[in-house]
């Protein structure tokens, strides 16, 4: 008897612990039809904007799959991946999301169902597919139907956050650079300071909200001062491959033309890229600044020594704030700034870049 009732509370730990790790996960389920031993790949973001992959599953003979992950300390963004496609998907918590597909079509026809906040991320997802992204009149309405319908009443929303850093291709929806859409940041902001103060994502907006409105001021010739100096960009200082701390401005505004670049270094395609820019910095007078997110700081340093110019690193990697505070979804990014140091100038592409400088 003693042995039985032993048994029997070990097995109703056993279960009381399983019920536990149930409550701390969600669930993505659903269905890809056609899609029978294909793999789907659930992705978290990163607050750099960068995809990490969490968990796998394969899909069954009858087109169902299920995948259960630890529950995010704060509410983020994630993406069910099938080769070069994706579903965005809202998590706040413990939910579960049903998603619905065809594999010929999944990422551009599908379902979700689970919560309302991701019932409208795929709403909004369908209704993006079918702006012309090239039409700038038809782009401004579309994102301030976009901000009445899911972003003015969001209450700090993860749903408002990824539609605000929504990257096009290789262009923001939303451009953190431009004073027309920097109010659209100021919003998001101030509704994430009143509901979620304690939310990683405030503190981005907030930053960014900011430098935007420091940027329209001086603009305007309401100048601030800091240190004696207008304010012409946001600006950074990082150490360099010898452990030094520079600054953004101490290479732009000196008389020449710069750039500023970010990337990372130990990346396939990195070689080719400083291939170019050495090509480029070798035609002309030009000043760069180059940030690199690198998670591998010895990689990044043997690399690091061997370019011609000032380059630098944030220990914080792909969570760099940088990310953030430029608003960069893709890398490499560029900007270019005049040589009074004022930022005039963004490029997606070594191509633009060569082309714009």
């Amino acid at each position: 008897m003693k042995k039985h009732l032993t048994y029997c509370a070990a097995a109703l730990g056993m279960a009381l612990a399983l019920a536990s790790c149930k409550e701390k996960e969600f669930k993505i389920q659903g269905t890809v039809e056609g899609g029978a031993d294909r793999s789907v790949v659930l992705e978290k973001a990163s607050y750099g904007g960068h995809w990490i992959a969490v968990d796998s599953a394969r899909v069954e003979s009858d087109g169902k799959f299920s995948i259960a992950s630890d529950r995010p300390s704060a509410p983020e963004i994630y993406r069910l991946a099938l080769d070069d496609r994706y579903i965005y998907l809202p998590v706040d918590s413990t939910e579960t999301l049903t998603v619905a597909s065809k594999v010929a079509d999944f990422g551009r026809d599908f379902n979700v169902s689970g919560t309302p906040q991701a019932e409208q991320m795929a709403q909004f997802e369908k209704e993006l597919m079918n702006l012309d992204f090239s039409d700038s009149t038809k782009r401004e309405d579309f994102k301030k139907n976009v901000y009445s319908k899911y972003l003015k009443d969001s209450k700090g929303g993860i749903l408002s956050y990824y539609v605000l850093t929504k990257i096009v291709g290789t262009e923001p929806l939303y451009d953190i650079m431009s004073d027309s859409d920097a109010k659209y940041y100021a919003a998001v902001a101030t509704a994430y300071q009143q509901y979620r103060p304690t939310d990683p994502h405030t503190r981005l907006l907030q930053a960014a909200s900011m430098d935007a409105l420091k940027r329209k001021n001086s603009a305007a010739g309401r100048k601030r001062v800091v240190e004696a100096e207008e304010i012409k960009f946001i600006d950074l200082t990082l150490p360099d491959e010898n452990g030094k701390e520079v600054s953004l401005s101490d290479v732009m505004g000196k008389g020449k033309k710069g750039v500023m670049i970010v990337s990372v270094m130990n990346e396939k395609e990195s070689p080719a890229i400083n291939k170019a820019l050495s090509d480029i910095h070798s035609r002309g007078d030009f000043a760069f600044y180059m940030v690199s997110v690198d998670a591998d700081q010895y990689a990044w340093r043997d690399a690091a020594k061997n370019l011609p110019w000032t380059t630098v690193t944030d220990p914080e990697g792909r969570n760099s704030e940088v990310l953030t505070r430029y608003n960069i979804g893709t890398l490499p990014a560029f900007f270019i700034f005049a040589p009074d140091g004022h930022l005039i100038d963004r490029a997606f592409t070594i191509e633009e870049l060569n082309k714009k400088l």
